[in-house]
C-alpha cells in the first residue's frame, strides 16, 4: 500500500488515498472534509479529524425529494443546464460521525496541503472563488468525487503493477489492514470505520480473520502430529 501511495504525483490524488489508506474514509466523507474538521493540537499534539459531512453529485430531480434538513449546501453549477448538482449533506447513519486520529506523516502532509491552499489564493485572489472545502482546485472551486474518481482511474493505468481496485477499495483494504493489526479488535476498528455496527463490520469482514486462524491450525498440526504417539512397552512391577 505504501508503495503503491508514493507513486502518486498529484497532491490532492495522493493526499485522498493517503486518508482512505489509514482512516478507511469514504471518498464523498474525504471530500466533505473542511480546514476547521481538522485539528493539530487535539489529542495531546496527535492531531483529530471530525467527519460529520459528506460530498455527492445528486440528481435534481432526487434533490427535489430530499429532505432539506439533510443537506448542509448546493454548490453552485458549473455548467449552464446541468441535471445534477453537487451537495454537501448529512452522512447516511449517526455512526459516520466520528472523530478520527491522525498519523505523523498525514498530520504533515495536511498542514502542508493548508499552505498550498493559501498559495493557491495569494497567486490569483481576483479569480480565485474559496468554497469551504479542504479539497479544492488552484481556483478554490470544490473537488468533485467525478474528477477524484478520474484522476485515481488514470493513475491507476499508469501502474498495472499494483493491485487494480477501485476508489472505494481503499476503504476496504484499509478496514482489513486494521483488523489484522488489532487482532481482529471489530469495535474498535468499527470506531474508525464508521459502519453502522460491529456486527456489519464482522460480518463483511470475518474472512480476514481466516489468515491467523489457518496458522493457528498449521501450528497444531506440526506440534501436535510430531509427538510420538507410540504405545509405551508395559513397564514391570
Amino acid at each position: 500500500m505504501l508503495a503503491a501511495l508514493q507513486t502518486i504525483e498529484n497532491p490532492a490524488l495522493h493526499l485522498a488515498v493517503h486518508m482512505s489508506m489509514i482512516l478507511s474514509l469514504r471518498e464523498g466523507e474525504i471530500l466533505g472534509l473542511q480546514p476547521s474538521d481538522l485539528d493539530f493540537d487535539a489529542a495531546d499534539g496527535r492531531g483529530t479529524i471530525s467527519v460529520s459531512k459528506t460530498m455527492q453529485r445528486a440528481n435534481k430531480d432526487a434533490l427535489e425529494k430530499l429532505d432539506p434538513n439533510q443537506v448542509y449546501h448546493t454548490f453552485p453549477d458549473r455548467r449552464e443546464g446541468s441535471k445534477s448538482s453537487l451537495i454537501l449533506k448529512k452522512p447516511k447513519t449517526k455512526k459516520s460521525n466520528r472523530v478520527l486520529y491522525m498519523t505523523k506523516p498525514l498530520k504533515e502532509e495536511l498542514l502542508a496541503w493548508l499552505e498550498k491552499l493559501k498559495q493557491d489564493e495569494q497567486n490569483a485572489p481576483e479569480k480565485y472563488s474559496n468554497c469551504g472545502q479542504l479539497f479544492r482546485l488552484p481556483d478554490g472551486l470544490p473537488i468533485a468525487p467525478e474528477l477524484l474518481t478520474k484522476w485515481y482511474r488514470l493513475w491507476r493505468a499508469e501502474h498495472p503493477e499494483f493491485e487494480q481496485i477501485v476508489f472505494h477499495g481503499l476503504r476496504h483494504s484499509s478496514a482489513t489492514y486494521q483488523l489484522l493489526q488489532s487482532d481482529g479488535d471489530f469495535k474498535s476498528v468499527q470506531g474508525n470505520t464508521g459502519h453502522a455496527t460491529a456486527a456489519v463490520l464482522m460480518d463483511t469482514y470475518a474472512h480476514t480473520q481466516d489468515k491467523p486462524r489457518l496458522e493457528l491450525t498449521e501450528k497444531i498440526e506440526a506440534n501436535f502430529y510430531s509427538q510420538d504417539l507410540t504405545p509405551a512397552a508395559p513397564q514391570p512391577w
